[in-house]
Protein backbone atom coordinates (compact mmCIF):
# COMPACT_ATOMS: atom_id res chain seq x y z
CA UNK A 1 0.00 0.00 0.00
CA UNK A 2 1.30 3.37 -0.43
CA UNK A 3 1.35 5.93 2.03
CA UNK A 4 -1.69 7.58 2.55
CA UNK A 5 -2.51 11.26 1.49
CA UNK A 6 -3.24 12.47 5.21
CA UNK A 7 -0.11 10.91 6.82
CA UNK A 8 1.76 13.20 4.41
CA UNK A 9 -0.03 16.29 5.69
CA UNK A 10 2.57 17.09 8.47
CA UNK A 11 5.00 17.61 6.18
CA UNK A 12 2.82 19.87 3.86
CA UNK A 13 1.97 21.86 7.15
CA UNK A 14 4.93 22.59 8.14
CA UNK A 15 5.92 23.60 4.34
CA UNK A 16 3.09 26.23 4.16
CA UNK A 17 3.63 27.58 7.58
CA UNK A 18 7.53 28.34 6.28
CA UNK A 19 6.59 29.78 3.25
CA UNK A 20 3.64 32.05 5.39
CA UNK A 21 6.93 33.32 7.37
CA UNK A 22 8.88 33.75 3.94
CA UNK A 23 6.04 35.34 1.81
CA UNK A 24 7.66 39.36 0.67
CA UNK A 25 4.65 41.25 1.27
CA UNK A 26 5.82 43.71 3.91
CA UNK A 27 2.37 45.46 5.24
CA UNK A 28 -0.47 44.41 7.25
CA UNK A 29 -3.45 45.82 7.30
CA UNK A 30 -18.34 41.66 16.54
CA UNK A 31 -21.23 40.42 17.05
CA UNK A 32 -23.11 43.64 16.66
CA UNK A 33 -23.91 43.51 20.59
CA UNK A 34 -20.23 43.95 21.18
CA UNK A 35 -19.75 46.44 18.41
CA UNK A 36 -22.30 48.60 20.17
CA UNK A 37 -21.15 48.39 23.44
CA UNK A 38 -17.40 50.00 21.99
CA UNK A 39 -18.64 52.12 19.70
CA UNK A 40 -17.02 50.97 16.92
CA UNK A 41 -17.63 49.29 13.53
CA UNK A 42 -17.72 45.69 12.71
CA UNK A 43 -14.06 45.87 10.42
CA UNK A 44 -12.61 47.11 14.05
CA UNK A 45 -12.43 43.37 15.11
CA UNK A 46 -12.72 41.32 12.52
CA UNK A 47 -10.31 40.38 9.26
CA UNK A 48 -12.03 40.28 6.11
CA UNK A 49 -15.61 39.33 6.84
CA UNK A 50 -17.13 38.03 10.18
CA UNK A 51 -16.33 36.23 12.05
CA UNK A 52 -13.06 35.40 11.67
CA UNK A 53 -10.91 37.73 14.15
CA UNK A 54 -8.25 40.60 13.92
CA UNK A 55 -5.50 41.47 16.54
CA UNK A 56 -7.94 43.80 18.18
CA UNK A 57 -10.66 41.59 17.56
CA UNK A 58 -8.39 39.07 19.62
CA UNK A 59 -7.61 41.39 22.25
CA UNK A 60 -11.34 42.46 22.58
CA UNK A 61 -12.19 38.61 23.35
CA UNK A 62 -9.17 37.83 25.44
CA UNK A 63 -10.31 40.09 27.70
CA UNK A 64 -13.19 38.76 28.72
CA UNK A 65 -15.69 41.01 26.32
CA UNK A 66 -14.93 44.34 28.94
CA UNK A 67 -13.65 46.86 26.70
CA UNK A 68 -16.49 49.60 26.97
CA UNK A 69 -16.59 53.23 24.27
CA UNK A 70 -19.61 54.09 22.85
CA UNK A 71 -21.74 53.17 26.60
CA UNK A 72 -21.97 55.16 29.60
CA UNK A 73 -21.52 53.09 32.43
CA UNK A 74 -23.30 52.45 36.06
CA UNK A 75 -20.87 52.95 38.46
CA UNK A 76 -20.13 52.81 42.01
CA UNK A 77 -18.94 50.83 44.92
CA UNK A 78 -18.19 47.49 43.47
CA UNK A 79 -20.20 47.78 40.26
CA UNK A 80 -19.43 48.60 36.53
CA UNK A 81 -22.83 47.81 34.16
CA UNK A 82 -22.83 49.17 30.61
CA UNK A 83 -26.18 51.39 30.85
CA UNK A 84 -28.17 48.80 28.70
CA UNK A 85 -27.95 45.39 27.80
CA UNK A 86 -25.82 44.19 24.60
CA UNK A 87 -28.43 42.33 22.54
CA UNK A 88 -27.95 40.73 18.94
CA UNK A 89 -30.19 38.12 16.70
CA UNK A 90 -27.82 36.33 14.41
CA UNK A 91 -29.78 34.77 11.38
CA UNK A 92 -28.14 32.19 8.62
CA UNK A 93 -30.32 31.41 5.71
CA UNK A 94 -29.59 28.86 2.94
CA UNK A 95 -29.88 27.29 -0.40
CA UNK A 96 -28.38 23.97 -1.02
CA UNK A 97 -27.55 21.63 -4.04
CA UNK A 98 -26.10 18.43 -3.46
CA UNK A 99 -24.61 17.56 -6.89
CA UNK A 100 -24.19 13.63 -6.23
CA UNK A 101 -26.10 10.86 -6.68
CA UNK A 102 -28.87 10.80 -4.23
CA UNK A 103 -30.38 7.54 -5.17
CA UNK A 104 -33.66 9.34 -5.55
CA UNK A 105 -32.81 11.11 -8.69
CA UNK A 106 -31.83 14.76 -9.65
CA UNK A 107 -31.12 16.77 -6.62
CA UNK A 108 -33.16 20.23 -7.29
CA UNK A 109 -31.96 21.40 -4.05
CA UNK A 110 -33.40 22.77 -0.57
CA UNK A 111 -34.32 26.27 0.90
CA UNK A 112 -32.92 26.34 4.56
CA UNK A 113 -34.20 29.30 6.22
CA UNK A 114 -33.48 29.80 9.06
CA UNK A 115 -30.26 27.29 9.02
CA UNK A 116 -29.81 29.08 12.25
CA UNK A 117 -31.77 31.75 14.54
CA UNK A 118 -30.34 33.07 17.73
CA UNK A 119 -30.17 35.26 20.29
CA UNK A 120 -27.21 37.08 22.01
CA UNK A 121 -26.03 38.85 24.91
CA UNK A 122 -22.80 39.55 26.05
CA UNK A 123 -20.80 42.38 27.44
CA UNK A 124 -19.44 43.85 30.60
CA UNK A 125 -20.81 42.27 33.73
CA UNK A 126 -18.77 43.94 36.00
CA UNK A 127 -14.83 45.82 35.92
CA UNK A 128 -12.86 42.49 35.20
CA UNK A 129 -15.92 40.20 33.79
CA UNK A 130 -17.57 39.43 31.24
CA UNK A 131 -19.92 36.94 29.68
CA UNK A 132 -21.80 35.55 26.64
CA UNK A 133 -24.81 33.70 26.32
CA UNK A 134 -26.81 32.60 23.05
CA UNK A 135 -30.19 31.34 22.72
CA UNK A 136 -31.54 29.92 19.84
CA UNK A 137 -33.40 27.04 17.61
CA UNK A 138 -32.49 23.46 18.31
CA UNK A 139 -32.36 22.35 14.49
CA UNK A 140 -33.36 23.33 11.13
CA UNK A 141 -36.17 22.18 9.06
CA UNK A 142 -35.39 19.64 6.51
CA UNK A 143 -33.66 16.39 6.44
CA UNK A 144 -33.53 14.03 9.41
CA UNK A 145 -33.47 15.00 12.45
CA UNK A 146 -30.35 15.09 14.02
CA UNK A 147 -28.35 13.73 10.78
CA UNK A 148 -25.13 15.65 10.04
CA UNK A 149 -24.31 17.40 6.33
CA UNK A 150 -21.65 15.23 4.85
CA UNK A 151 -19.73 18.46 3.52
CA UNK A 152 -20.67 21.26 5.63
CA UNK A 153 -21.50 18.62 8.77
CA UNK A 154 -23.96 21.45 9.38
CA UNK A 155 -27.24 19.34 11.69
CA UNK A 156 -30.26 18.56 9.42
CA UNK A 157 -32.53 17.92 11.86
CA UNK A 158 -35.83 19.47 12.54
CA UNK A 159 -36.37 22.23 14.75
CA UNK A 160 -37.37 21.07 18.26
CA UNK A 161 -37.25 24.33 20.21
CA UNK A 162 -35.97 27.36 21.67
CA UNK A 163 -33.30 26.81 24.22
CA UNK A 164 -30.24 27.62 25.61
CA UNK A 165 -27.09 27.12 22.82
CA UNK A 166 -24.01 28.22 25.05
CA UNK A 167 -22.86 30.50 28.05
CA UNK A 168 -19.82 31.19 29.49
CA UNK A 169 -18.50 34.42 31.94
CA UNK A 170 -15.16 35.47 31.84
CA UNK A 171 -13.29 36.16 35.36
CA UNK A 172 -10.03 38.14 34.51
CA UNK A 173 -8.45 37.23 38.03
CA UNK A 174 -4.77 38.73 37.93
CA UNK A 175 -2.53 40.53 35.72
CA UNK A 176 1.09 39.26 36.09
CA UNK A 177 2.98 41.70 34.13
CA UNK A 178 2.16 42.03 30.25
CA UNK A 179 0.36 38.63 31.02
CA UNK A 180 -3.43 38.19 32.19
CA UNK A 181 -5.09 35.23 34.04
CA UNK A 182 -8.43 34.23 33.44
CA UNK A 183 -10.89 31.48 34.31
CA UNK A 184 -13.89 30.88 32.58
CA UNK A 185 -16.77 28.16 33.67
CA UNK A 186 -18.50 27.33 30.11
CA UNK A 187 -21.24 25.38 28.19
CA UNK A 188 -21.95 25.11 24.63
CA UNK A 189 -23.96 22.50 22.77
CA UNK A 190 -21.64 22.16 19.57
CA UNK A 191 -19.30 24.82 19.16
CA UNK A 192 -16.56 22.25 21.43
CA UNK A 193 -14.16 22.40 24.04
CA UNK A 194 -12.66 25.86 22.70
CA UNK A 195 -15.63 27.62 22.99
CA UNK A 196 -13.89 28.36 26.38
CA UNK A 197 -11.37 30.37 24.96
CA UNK A 198 -9.96 30.56 21.45
CA UNK A 199 -8.82 33.32 19.24
CA UNK A 200 -7.60 31.95 16.19
CA UNK A 201 -9.13 31.68 12.79
CA UNK A 202 -8.96 27.88 12.03
CA UNK A 203 -11.51 26.24 12.99
CA UNK A 204 -10.17 24.98 16.76
CA UNK A 205 -13.64 26.48 17.56
CA UNK A 206 -16.35 25.52 15.53
CA UNK A 207 -17.73 29.01 15.14
CA UNK A 208 -14.38 30.97 14.70
CA UNK A 209 -13.56 30.17 11.01
CA UNK A 210 -12.89 32.34 8.01
CA UNK A 211 -15.70 30.62 5.91
CA UNK A 212 -18.70 28.43 5.96
CA UNK A 213 -17.62 25.10 4.56
CA UNK A 214 -15.76 24.03 7.92
CA UNK A 215 -15.03 20.55 7.84
CA UNK A 216 -13.60 21.45 4.30
CA UNK A 217 -11.63 24.39 5.23
CA UNK A 218 -10.15 22.84 8.93
CA UNK A 219 -8.26 19.95 10.12
CA UNK A 220 -10.10 19.73 13.02
CA UNK A 221 -13.29 20.48 12.29
CA UNK A 222 -13.27 17.84 9.72
CA UNK A 223 -11.91 15.48 12.38
CA UNK A 224 -14.41 16.69 14.95
CA UNK A 225 -12.43 17.70 17.58
CA UNK A 226 -13.39 21.22 17.17
CA UNK A 227 -17.06 20.93 17.61
CA UNK A 228 -19.78 18.98 20.00
CA UNK A 229 -21.22 19.32 23.23
CA UNK A 230 -18.56 20.51 26.33
CA UNK A 231 -18.83 21.69 29.56
CA UNK A 232 -16.11 23.01 31.96
CA UNK A 233 -13.39 25.43 32.90
CA UNK A 234 -10.86 27.28 31.30
CA UNK A 235 -7.85 28.43 32.55
CA UNK A 236 -6.30 30.94 30.60
CA UNK A 237 -2.82 33.02 30.65
CA UNK A 238 -2.60 35.41 28.16
CA UNK A 239 -1.22 38.44 26.50
CA UNK A 240 -1.05 39.76 23.02
CA UNK A 241 1.57 37.81 21.57
CA UNK A 242 0.32 34.40 23.40
CA UNK A 243 -1.92 32.52 25.50
CA UNK A 244 -2.00 29.30 27.27
CA UNK A 245 -4.80 27.47 28.12
CA UNK A 246 -5.33 24.34 30.25
CA UNK A 247 -9.14 23.26 30.00
CA UNK A 248 -11.20 20.76 31.81
CA UNK A 249 -14.42 19.48 30.44
CA UNK A 250 -16.70 16.84 30.16
CA UNK A 251 -18.82 16.10 26.89
CA UNK A 252 -21.83 17.33 27.89
CA UNK A 253 -24.74 19.67 27.89
CA UNK A 254 -27.55 20.28 29.55
CA UNK A 255 -27.50 17.84 32.11
CA UNK A 256 -26.58 15.36 29.52
CA UNK A 257 -23.07 13.26 30.11
CA UNK A 258 -22.46 16.36 32.79
CA UNK A 259 -21.99 14.33 36.01
CA UNK A 260 -18.10 13.72 37.24
CA UNK A 261 -17.45 9.83 37.36
CA UNK A 262 -14.49 8.47 38.84
CA UNK A 263 -12.92 8.52 35.84
CA UNK A 264 -12.35 12.50 36.44
CA UNK A 265 -12.93 14.79 33.49
CA UNK A 266 -11.04 15.28 30.39
CA UNK A 267 -8.30 17.78 29.68
CA UNK A 268 -7.51 20.01 26.67
CA UNK A 269 -4.53 21.92 26.67
CA UNK A 270 -3.79 24.44 24.23
CA UNK A 271 -0.66 26.92 23.47
CA UNK A 272 -0.75 29.85 20.68
CA UNK A 273 1.96 32.20 19.88
CA UNK A 274 1.08 35.38 17.72
CA UNK A 275 4.32 37.15 16.66
CA UNK A 276 3.98 39.94 13.80
CA UNK A 277 6.48 38.90 11.20
CA UNK A 278 7.96 41.05 8.59
CA UNK A 279 4.07 43.20 9.09
CA UNK A 280 2.08 39.58 9.07
CA UNK A 281 -0.13 39.25 11.56
CA UNK A 282 0.43 35.47 12.31
CA UNK A 283 -0.48 32.41 14.87
CA UNK A 284 1.35 28.93 15.47
CA UNK A 285 -0.79 26.84 17.80
CA UNK A 286 -0.95 23.43 19.16
CA UNK A 287 -3.83 21.74 20.82
CA UNK A 288 -3.86 18.61 22.76
CA UNK A 289 -6.22 16.69 24.10
CA UNK A 290 -6.52 13.31 26.49
CA UNK A 291 -8.50 11.67 28.90
CA UNK A 292 -11.38 9.07 30.02
CA UNK A 293 -14.86 10.38 30.40
CA UNK A 294 -17.42 8.46 32.16
CA UNK A 295 -20.95 9.43 31.56
CA UNK A 296 -24.68 9.00 31.50
CA UNK A 297 -25.01 4.65 31.70
CA UNK A 298 -21.50 4.26 32.88
CA UNK A 299 -20.29 4.05 28.90
CA UNK A 300 -16.49 5.10 28.72
CA UNK A 301 -16.04 8.30 26.23
CA UNK A 302 -12.13 8.81 25.51
CA UNK A 303 -10.91 12.11 24.08
CA UNK A 304 -7.21 11.23 22.83
CA UNK A 305 -6.50 13.61 19.76
CA UNK A 306 -3.66 16.51 18.75
CA UNK A 307 -3.15 19.72 16.29
CA UNK A 308 -1.10 21.70 15.15
CA UNK A 309 -2.62 24.82 12.89
CA UNK A 310 -1.36 28.37 11.79
CA UNK A 311 -2.34 31.87 10.59
CA UNK A 312 -1.11 34.51 8.69
CA UNK A 313 -2.81 38.07 7.58
CA UNK A 314 -1.60 40.66 6.14
CA UNK A 315 -1.71 41.92 2.05
CA UNK A 316 -0.71 41.24 -1.28
CA UNK A 317 -0.58 44.69 -3.55
CA UNK A 318 -3.27 46.31 -1.36
CA UNK A 319 -5.63 43.75 -0.87
CA UNK A 320 -5.75 41.70 2.13
CA UNK A 321 -4.58 38.17 2.05
CA UNK A 322 -5.41 35.22 4.98
CA UNK A 323 -3.43 31.90 5.23
CA UNK A 324 -4.86 29.61 7.52
CA UNK A 325 -2.96 26.02 7.60
CA UNK A 326 -4.01 22.59 10.02
CA UNK A 327 -2.85 19.70 11.00
CA UNK A 328 -4.29 16.92 13.10
CA UNK A 329 -4.93 13.37 14.24
CA UNK A 330 -7.11 11.69 16.76
CA UNK A 331 -6.31 8.00 17.98
CA UNK A 332 -8.72 4.60 16.69
CA UNK A 333 -10.54 3.25 19.48
CA UNK A 334 -13.97 1.53 20.39
CA UNK A 335 -14.51 4.25 23.33
CA UNK A 336 -13.22 7.21 21.49
CA UNK A 337 -15.59 10.22 21.37
CA UNK A 338 -13.93 11.62 17.74
CA UNK A 339 -12.76 7.90 15.95
CA UNK A 340 -14.11 4.54 17.01
CA UNK A 341 -12.15 3.05 14.46
CA UNK A 342 -9.93 0.68 14.91
CA UNK A 343 -6.60 3.06 13.28
CA UNK A 344 -6.10 6.81 13.81
CA UNK A 345 -7.53 9.50 11.82
CA UNK A 346 -5.90 12.42 10.37
CA UNK A 347 -6.38 15.65 8.68
CA UNK A 348 -4.69 18.28 7.06
CA UNK A 349 -6.51 21.44 5.44
CA UNK A 350 -4.69 24.88 3.28
CA UNK A 351 -6.49 27.44 3.41
CA UNK A 352 -6.27 31.00 1.55
CA UNK A 353 -8.17 33.85 1.12
CA UNK A 354 -8.33 37.32 -0.90
CA UNK A 355 -10.13 40.31 -0.43
CA UNK A 356 -10.19 41.65 -3.90
CA UNK A 357 -12.47 44.77 -2.11
CA UNK A 358 -10.90 45.33 0.61
CA UNK A 359 -13.81 44.81 3.85
CA UNK A 360 -16.94 44.23 1.40
CA UNK A 361 -15.27 40.96 -1.09
CA UNK A 362 -13.05 38.34 -1.26
CA UNK A 363 -12.52 35.25 -2.77
CA UNK A 364 -11.19 31.73 -1.08
CA UNK A 365 -9.87 28.43 -2.12
CA UNK A 366 -8.86 25.85 0.56
CA UNK A 367 -8.09 21.86 0.20
CA UNK A 368 -8.43 19.20 3.03
CA UNK A 369 -7.22 15.49 2.87
CA UNK A 370 -8.29 12.94 5.17
CA UNK A 371 -8.27 9.44 7.11
CA UNK A 372 -10.88 8.23 9.15
CA UNK A 373 -9.07 5.31 9.87
CA UNK A 374 -10.67 3.09 8.94
CA UNK A 375 -9.58 -0.36 6.91
CA UNK A 376 -10.88 0.98 3.50
CA UNK A 377 -12.84 3.19 1.96
CA UNK A 378 -11.06 5.71 4.97
CA UNK A 379 -9.62 8.44 2.56
CA UNK A 380 -12.01 11.70 1.77
CA UNK A 381 -10.33 14.81 0.21
CA UNK A 382 -11.91 18.36 -0.31
CA UNK A 383 -11.81 21.15 -2.74
CA UNK A 384 -13.46 23.72 -1.80
CA UNK A 385 -13.73 27.85 -3.34
CA UNK A 386 -16.34 30.30 -3.21
CA UNK A 387 -16.91 34.06 -2.40
CA UNK A 388 -18.11 36.35 0.18
CA UNK A 389 -19.71 40.04 -0.30
CA UNK A 390 -20.87 42.10 2.41
CA UNK A 391 -23.79 43.71 1.57
CA UNK A 392 -22.99 45.86 4.69
CA UNK A 393 -20.45 45.07 7.72
CA UNK A 394 -22.90 43.26 9.83
CA UNK A 395 -24.91 41.19 6.28
CA UNK A 396 -22.73 38.64 4.61
CA UNK A 397 -23.63 36.56 0.95
CA UNK A 398 -21.17 33.67 0.39
CA UNK A 399 -21.54 31.30 -2.62
CA UNK A 400 -19.04 28.37 -2.43
CA UNK A 401 -19.25 25.02 -4.00
CA UNK A 402 -17.34 21.31 -2.49
CA UNK A 403 -16.13 19.15 -4.77
CA UNK A 404 -14.85 15.43 -2.72
CA UNK A 405 -12.76 12.83 -3.60
CA UNK A 406 -10.88 9.47 -2.50
CA UNK A 407 -11.74 6.01 -1.55
CA UNK A 408 -14.04 6.58 0.50
CA UNK A 409 -16.82 8.90 -1.15
CA UNK A 410 -18.41 6.30 -3.25
CA UNK A 411 -18.62 4.19 -0.08
CA UNK A 412 -21.04 6.82 1.74
CA UNK A 413 -24.56 5.76 2.14
CA UNK A 414 -25.87 8.71 0.66
CA UNK A 415 -23.58 8.85 -2.17
CA UNK A 416 -23.20 12.61 -2.87
CA UNK A 417 -19.57 14.00 -3.63
CA UNK A 418 -20.28 17.71 -4.37
CA UNK A 419 -22.31 20.31 -3.07
CA UNK A 420 -23.03 24.23 -3.86
CA UNK A 421 -24.34 26.34 -1.15
CA UNK A 422 -25.79 30.17 -1.27
CA UNK A 423 -26.00 31.55 2.52
CA UNK A 424 -27.38 34.81 3.83
CA UNK A 425 -25.38 35.43 7.39
CA UNK A 426 -26.84 38.22 9.27
CA UNK A 427 -26.20 39.81 12.90
CA UNK A 428 -27.89 42.74 14.12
Amino acid sequence: MGTKPASRGLSLLLGTIIGMVLLIPQQASAVPAFARQVGMSCVACHNQAFPALNAFGRSFRAGGYTMVGGKSLIEGDDISLPMAMNLSAVLKARYVKENGDSGEGVDHGQIQFPDEAALLIGGRMAKDVGFLFEVGMAGIAGGVEGENDPITNEVTGEAESIALLGAKMHFNVANVGASQLSVIPFTTDALGVGYGFELLNTGVQRSQRAAEPRTSTSAGQALGTGAGAATGMAFVASSHRYFVNYTAWTPGFWGENQDIKPAGLAHALRAVYMPNLGGWDTGFGMQYMTGDVKVAGEAPMKTDAWLLDAQALGQVASMPLSLYASYGRSKGDPDSIWNTNDEDASAWSVMAQLGVKPNKANVYLAYRAMDDGAAADSQFNALAFGGQYLWSQNIRFELFHVMESGSGVDARANGNDSQTMLQLFAGF
